[in-house]
């Protein structure tokens, strides 16, 4: 099965599946089978905090699969099996973060029809709450959503995005501050 397939096939497939260490270690040794479940777990693991940051999008979709597939070409540069997922997880904000720059290269087109769930659900809360973090700058909604959302701490979302913890914390907050104004909750 091509690798590109098997990307696609693992965005796809329901379930969790297991990252141990002895999986990585199979994969990064050339096991298809292991490669594959690793694939699928990333998957899994991925596509809400792609869903987040991309604000439910379908762009969360190809974020998943780019981020698969640099994972994929650069496996053997894992330098401890554990950290598959941190590893993973980085490569995708700082896909979404340089989107930006390769998007102006790709032609554009918009699937405004299609409807996406997301996990955020569909409430006028929720919606009013997805369309004021999609207008925030990407470093401040990539730093709301992996906190908020995937429960990261301070100091594990400055490592992923590579910046001092301090500056994260008052990202954060200006971030925070910007949101409320935006949903009219003013300071609290």
């Amino acid at each position: 099965m091509g690798w590109r397939r098997l990307c696609s096939v693992a965005l796809l497939v329901a379930g969790r599946q297991a990252l141990t260490d002895s999986v990585v270690r199979a994969a990064r040794s050339g096991d298809e089978r292991a490669l594959g479940d690793i694939v699928r777990a990333l998957a899994d693991e991925l596509m809400p905090l792609a869903s987040a940051l991309t604000g439910g999008s379908g762009e969360a979709d190809a974020l998943v699969g780019d981020t698969l597939s640099r994972v994929y070409e650069r496996l053997h540069q894992l330098e401890r099996d554990e950290a598959l997922l941190p590893w993973a997880r980085r490569i995708l904000v700082r896909r979404f973060l340089d989107q930006r720059r390769w998007s102006l290269r790709r032609p554009q087109c918009s699937i405004e029809g299609i409807e996406v769930s997301t996990a955020l659900g569909t409430s006028a809360d929720a919606v009013d709450l997805r369309q004021a973090v999609a207008q925030l700058p990407r470093q401040d909604r990539a730093l709301l959503v992996l906190h908020y959302w995937q429960g990261l701490s301070i100091a594990e979302c400055a490592r992923d995005l590579d910046v001092p913890e301090g500056t994260a914390k008052s990202r954060i907050n200006r971030a925070l501050t910007r949101l409320r104004e935006r949903l009219g909750e003013g300071e609290r």
